[in-house]
């Protein structure tokens, strides 16, 4: 009897692999799918793949990152900033998550909480890395315009 309990086990086992796998696999081809998508401005069917990616890796930060960016580009911008503080939350070290993150900061004219997320990274992963790796250069700068209005301005490592 116990033979085919150890066996009732092992099969589960390799089943529970396999679904795993079968997971893994989706959500690699969604995230794919997702960032095509994202990159030909087709917004809704981006944001279906990101959404499933999420729904089975509740913590997959490149699935949220993505989400963010999608929510960014329809002018959701609240949901946005929650979306990429999650994936940030998830992934710290990912610099260029967080400077996507500081850039789309910028675009909202929030000069301080980028300028945070800089020096965050700078933190994180220190000087190893020079110009954008690590952050030490400012995503954005404020600057004025003939309006009087302050405009981001993106700036590029040297």
């Amino acid at each position: 009897m116990t033979r085919w309990k150890y066996a009732v086990v092992g099969i589960s086992l390799l089943a529970g692999c396999q679904h795993s796998s079968a997971i893994d696999q989706s959500v690699a081809i969604r995230l794919y799918l997702g960032e095509q998508y994202l990159q030909a401005k087709q917004l809704s069917h981006a944001e279906r793949n990101f959404r499933k990616v999420v729904a089975l890796q509740p913590n997959n930060a490149q699935g949220w990152w993505g989400l963010a960016q999608v929510l960014a580009q329809q002018g959701a911008t609240s949901t946005a900033i929650s979306y990429y503080q999650r994936a940030l939350q998830m992934a710290p070290e990912n610099t260029r998550l967080s400077n996507n993150y500081g850039a789309f900061l910028c675009t909202l004219g929030q000069y301080d909480e980028a300028q945070r997320i800089i020096k965050r990274d700078e933190k994180i992963v220190g000087n190893q890395n020079s110009g954008k790796e690590n952050g030490s250069w400012p995503p954005c700068l404020p600057t004025h315009h003939d309006s009087g209005s302050i405009v981001p301005v993106m700036q590029s490592p040297e």
